[in-house]
């Protein structure tokens, strides 16, 4: 006997409750600290947003230089020379450096504070890496990285934003291409106005933080979207709790995400979303254009047929060990183990042990991006777990629907 779509739980509904998305999950009082390492927001409200992407396009810049010139020192070294230098701004701002990077870099004799999200590019651009770094002290950090700098070529593309260094990208003609953020996110909400009319922007889920930038509509006037996925319910008897197309945008100036469009479904019962496959993406190299973004909303159908094809397809699939294969499949598609066993558990709870169908399991899996929030993922963090989750879209399931006690 089929169990139908996965039910919407207490969990799912704290998860879409709007004091959670605004007060709980992401404050609206860490606006006044937005230099801050931490910082994150979210939008009632596309001209919120908007509004908000603004000022903080005034408040960066982007600077040309070449690599090698680059230095990398610890905080304590400049400290005392950057103190007072903005008024207390920048002493807010040095305390926060010093909680997080604890790291100034230094650009043509000019020290910045590092923010945290910039590592990963200095780090690229210095052509090192390796979890031994991590454990060095910051001094001798700094100077392992310098080494690297010293002989790396080519321009750095450096973004500082409210005060500190948000990016060091390659420079060079073929490397990071800027996109706007602000004029991304607008055209988004203005091809969904005029292609898939009546398209919300569902309130509390635009969210930013120095990493990353996203957003979700729900899309209006394209339920024929939909209509072979529906009928694949109908047939096999399972309640359609299925209530419209949904589509996250994501972006972020830090290498942290692309330019990317994800297809999703919004569940009827809740805010809840079910995560489709992989995004159409835009990397930010090779010249990439908001040209060539336009050119990517124009697929957004093509891909959702393709992505609802593969969720149907799962309905077809008979589960005769669903515990097991949802524990092998989910470490298949290398969500952590502690989520694994939270989704697990949520799962037996509500359905027990019987045989189900690939379709049920799917959407159990779509759980824990949940629990990755209660745990205290965020940002880009949880949109890598949900694209992690699509994978088993296409995957073998039959190879996961083993008997017995299993080693995971």
């Amino acid at each position: 006997m089929t169990q139908g779509v996965y039910k919407a739980t207490i969990s799912e509904m704290l998860f879409m409750d709007k004091n959670f998305y605004k007060k709980g999950g992401t404050k609206k009082m860490n606006e006044a600290k937005v230099y801050a390492d931490g910082f994150q927001t979210t939008f009632a409200s596309t001209k919120e947003m908007l509004d908000f992407l603004a000022n903080r396009g005034a408040s960066s810049q982007w600077i040309r230089k070449p690599t090698r010139m680059l230095r990398l020192i610890p905080l304590e070294k400049e400290a005392d020379k950057l103190k007072g230098t903005s008024g207390k701004s920048m002493d807010d701002i040095l305390e926060d450096t010093e909680k997080n990077t604890n790291l100034l870099l230094k650009v043509n004799g000019k020290a910045y504070p590092v923010r945290d999200c910039a590592i990963k590019t200095i780090l690229s651009r210095a052509r090192v890496g390796g979890y031994g770094l991590r454990d060095l002290e910051t001094e001798t950090y700094a100077k392992v990285v310098n080494y690297c700098l010293k002989v790396a070529k080519g321009d750095a593309l450096i973004k500082i934003a409210d005060g500190k260094i948000s990016a060091v990208h390659g420079g060079d003609e073929s490397d990071y291409s800027i996109l706007d953020m602000r004029q991304i996110f607008a055209t988004t909400s203005e091809y969904l106005q005029v292609h898939f009319k009546g398209s919300e922007y569902m309130e509390g889920s635009g969210t930013y933080d120095h990493s990353i930038v996203s957003a979700t509509w729900k899309l209006g006037g394209s339920q024929e979207l939909l209509d072979t996925y529906r009928q694949a319910l109908r047939d096999n008897g399972i309640q359609d709790h299925v209530e419209a197309p949904a589509l996250r945008f994501t972006t972020s100036d830090v290498a942290a995400s692309g330019a990317n469009l994800y297809p999703m479904l919004l569940c009827a019962s809740s805010n809840r979303t079910i995560s489709l496959g992989s995004p159409i993406k835009l990397t930010h190299d090779k010249g990439a254009s908001l040209i060539d973004f336009r050119n990517n909303l124009k697929l957004i159908c093509t891909r959702y047929q393709d992505a609802v094809t593969n969720l149907a397809r799962l309905i077809d699939i008979r589960i005769r060990n669903p515990l097991n294969c949802l524990r092998l499949i989910m470490k298949q598609c290398r969500i952590p183990k502690k989520l694994i066993n939270q989704v697990v558990e949520l799962y037996e709870a509500q359905n027990g042990s019987d045989p189900c169908t690939a379709h049920d399991l799917y959407y159990a899996m779509n759980e824990a991006s949940f629990f990755g929030a209660c745990e205290g993922m965020q940002g880009c963090s949880i949109i890598k777990l949900e694209e992690d989750i699509t994978k088993a879209l296409v995957m073998d399931w039959k190879e996961f629907d083993v008997s017995g006690a299993i080693k995971w």
